[in-house]
């Protein structure tokens, strides 16, 4: 497979490179159980993303929804949509991920072609994610489009590019045309998670510019210009803990990045610390076990033995967790 890759970016806003600029299009092999922390970290991008269950269950965060999909369940999800990706069968999980760039179908957004049959739908505040199962002949033709993408990516016959836009135009086409027939509706608790998500993005974003700072929830709630308890508020209702969690948690995953990389920043456990933010190595260790179930020590003399799959997102890359 001709891979793309992520950038190397310091925060959850993916920038995907694509190897071939008039391919922007990626399939990777997800393993959500041996990411940090054992899961597929809330994170967003431009492109849009269809997931395909191809073992056991997975659990999707999007927003305030949780989805549980099984083996051959699949899930299209918006672009700029904050999500995360959890394995509901005990490791067993595993999906095969799909990343397209609109521009692939559409390469002129500002064409009127693109302002009939994109735009409506990927700037709908309505559109989070969409599910397609076996359930009807609708969701089985989707699902054949899907496959076909995923297999044709993978074995990368001659003209794979033009059998992937082939079945992708496709799918957008049928996509289309079921919400013409039926347009998309979200309850009134959903539609008020879409400040949440825009807030917490800024606020992520935020901290992961600033993690290896003296940063408090005043600055946190400043940089998005709400009060304290309610960054708090909409953290919880958005990624399910508070601002202060996220930042321990990112932190540690920096820490961690660094070990595995062999950073000059690394030659000691209290330099280390202090160079993801942490004034306190006793606690730095103790966090780092909670989230590694590991010491920093011995998280490094793992490092030179094993693979490093704990630190990528979709087993290619190291930039995002």
């Amino acid at each position: 497979m001709e891979e793309s890759r992520t950038a190397p970016r310091k925060d959850s806003h993916e920038i995907v490179i694509h190897n071939n600029p008039d391919y922007p299009v990626g399939v990777y092999y997800v393993e959500p159980a041996k990411m940090y922390m054992d899961h597929v970290r809330w994170h967003w991008h431009e492109e849009l993303e269809i997931n395909l269950v191809k073992e056991g269950t997975a659990q999707f965060h999007i927003g305030e929804d949780i989805i549980q999909l099984g083996e051959g369940q699949s899930i299209l999800i918006n672009r700029d949509i904050l999500h995360s990706i959890h394995d509901a069968s005990s490791g067993n999980c595993v999906i095969l991920s799909m990343m397209f760039h609109p521009h692939f179908l559409f390469e002129d957004e500002n064409s009127s072609t693109a302002a009939l049959y994109m735009k409506p739908l990927i700037s709908d505040p309505n559109f989070h994610y969409m599910i397609f199962d076996r359930k009807d002949i609708w969701g089985r033709n989707m699902l054949t489009y899907i496959h076909n993408m995923m297999e044709t990516n993978f074995t990368q016959e001659f003209g794979y590019e033009l059998i992937t836009k082939s079945n992708l135009s496709e799918f957008w086409l049928n996509l289309l045309k079921k919400i013409k027939v039926q347009p998309l509706q979200r309850d009134t608790n959903a539609k008020a998670f879409s400040p949440d998500q825009n807030r917490v993005k800024e606020a992520i974003l935020y901290i992961e510019n600033h993690f290896n700072e003296s940063i408090s929830l005043d600055d946190i709630a400043n940089s998005i210009h709400i009060s304290k308890s309610e960054c708090c508020r909409c953290f919880k209702r958005a990624v399910g803990f508070t601002p202060f969690e996220y930042l321990m948690r990112y932190r540690i995953l920096r820490a961690a990045e660094r070990i595995l990389m062999n950073d000059k920043s690394a030659s000691s456990i209290a330099n280390l610390a202090a160079s993801v933010g942490f004034n306190n190595t006793s606690y730095f260790n103790k966090l780092f076990k909670e989230y590694f179930h590991c010491t920093p020590l011995q998280y490094r003399k793992m490092c030179k033995t094993e693979h490093r799959d704990k630190l990528s997102i979709y087993g290619l890359s190291l930039s995002h967790i």
